[in-house]
């Protein structure tokens, strides 16, 4: 049997260089590497999402295993604000706080928290709300949210921006616009209005990219710094693509082993609040 072979990522990122790059060429870099294993449209379930390819089962299996990965999308943005070093990067980072919490809480007729909106997507897929918060998961996606966790609160701030506002959050909008077509050609049978959460992420998540890129940028000026920089991009694009590989190998090999989420997941178990 052949040995596997693996193909190295595209980069001429130049770990051994002492000189800082410009910023100009450090963010090309960036965005390029973003750009190219970008899990929606480098990973093979990625793209056949894309295609309009998968099956209903298929696309709410997908759903329930993506449900705890965003709804850990507020606990991250309260956390760049939280290991913020300035005051004008909180106030940067406030808006688009609100926009994952819910614009309705400061707006009369603001959206709703993107967590709902997401849940309202799922309900649309004909899964029931308590079947996808408890869902089982597999364990790719405990290891993704909980490690994206680990990095928003113990890691420098611009480090998590470069994971979140660099990579997804530049890509969601290109993301999200062509899904919406593919939602409305192949998957026509999910109901518009439960589409929400992709539509206000095409929009949105633009603005939050270029506050992200501004943060990033006042850190960027020393070799040392866009290693960091760098190395958490790779790092978020890693990640990501573990957690869709996990959830493709579950759909192609059943009876897979699968994690039951413990209470106030994905927290420490012990304390969780009691329920109402």
């Amino acid at each position: 049997m052949q040995a596997p072979t693996l193909i190295p990522l595209d980069t001429e990122y130049d770990w051994d260089r002492e000189e800082a790059y410009t910023t100009d060429k450090f963010f090309a870099m960036t965005d390029k590497v973003a750009t190219k294993y970008f899990y929606g449209f480098f990973h093979p379930l990625g793209q056949r999402l894309i295609e309009g390819s998968l099956c209903p089962d298929e696309l709410r299996f997908l759903a329930s295993q993506e449900y705890h990965y965003f709804a850990s999308t507020t606990w991250w943005n309260a956390m760049k604000i939280a290991q913020s070093d300035t005051l004008e990067q909180q106030q940067l980072l406030f808006g688009p706080f609100i926009d994952e919490l819910g614009y309705n809480l400061v707006r009369q007729n603001g959206e709703i928290a993107h967590t709902l909106l997401f849940l309202r997507y799922c309900e649309g897929l004909g899964l029931k709300k308590n079947d996808v918060i408890n869902a089982v998961l597999v364990p790719s996606v405990i290891l993704a949210v909980t490690e994206l966790r680990r990095i928003a609160y113990d890691r420098p701030q611009f480090e998590f921006i470069a994971c979140s506002n660099l990579v997804v959050e530049k890509m969601r909008p290109i993301h999200y616009r062509k899904l919406l077509k593919t939602f409305s050609t192949h998957y026509s049978w999910v109901p518009e209005s439960s589409l929400t959460f992709f539509k206000v992420h095409s929009e949105l998540d633009s603005e939050h990219t270029s506050i992200g890129r501004r943060i990033v940028e006042s850190y960027a000026y020393s070799k040392r710094d866009q290693d960091a920089i760098f190395s958490a991009i790779l790092r978020s694009l890693s990640l990501r693509l573990v957690m869709y590989d996990g959830i493709e190998a579950a759909m192609n090999y059943p009876n897979r082993v699968g994690i039951k989420v413990w209470p106030n997941f994905p927290r420490e178990p012990w304390p969780h609040p009691k329920k109402s």
